[in-house]
């Protein structure tokens, strides 16, 4: 199977005349708005998640609604921003996969992903005023069979901890390809996509 390089350099940040919310307690959104340009401050969403997913809502639009919640309940709070909300699930035959509970979980759910082939889908939502933009990106990968010796490694380094998958491509450059999409889609924000959403509000964008 050919895979697709994993790109980690990103195109110019999208020029805005107002600030950005990240509404999102995440150190890797964080550190890839950084990397690219962006100014921002942390604003994370307080309102609870919905426990399951709705069985008319499909799988692909899902983490779009999440980060719409997220966004909502912090642009409340900053009328005069962008407020940028995000979040992210692995999907596998079906199953959306979301961030281990403990440390238990997580090897159940590593050793379900080892040598298969699966989705990562982060939905983003951005709010300003009465503008609206949301969207998700999907990235295919592929992790390798995963030993026992390599698994409990990873357990007792905690990198599973707070990640959809229980894991981080970051962290398993040797045992993740990407297939197709965005590298940091599977991180947890697909900077492309948001380059160009961006850009899309129109009225909030420096001309």
């Amino acid at each position: 199977m050919e895979h697709v390089a994993a790109s980690r350099e990103f195109l110019n940040p999208a020029p805005l005349r107002v600030p950005l919310v990240l509404a999102s307690a995440s150190p890797r959104r964080a550190e890839l708005l950084r990397r690219a340009g962006y100014t921002f401050l942390v604003m994370p969403s307080e309102t609870p998640e919905p426990e399951q997913k709705p069985a008319v809502v499909p799988v692909e639009i899902w983490p779009a609604v999440l980060a719409l919640i997220k966004a909502r309940d912090v642009a409340a709070r900053r009328p005069d921003a962008i407020t940028l909300g995000a979040d992210t699930i692995v999907e596998y035959r079906g199953n959306i996969i979301n961030k281990p509970r403990d440390q238990v979980h997580a090897r159940e759910i590593l050793m379900a992903l080892s040598d298969t082939t699966h989705r990562v889908i982060t939905g983003i939502a951005l709010l300003c005023g009465e503008h609206l933009r949301f969207a998700s990106a999907i990235s295919v990968c592929r992790m390798a069979r995963l030993s026992a010796d390599f698994l409990a490694e990873y357990l007792r380094s905690g990198q599973w901890r707070g990640r959809a998958g229980a894991y981080g491509i970051q962290d398993l450059d040797t045992q993740v390809s990407l297939v197709s999409g965005e590298w940091s889609n599977v991180v947890g924000l697909p900077m492309e996509l948001l380059r160009s959403e961006l850009l899309s509000m129109d009225a909030v964008t420096k001309r």
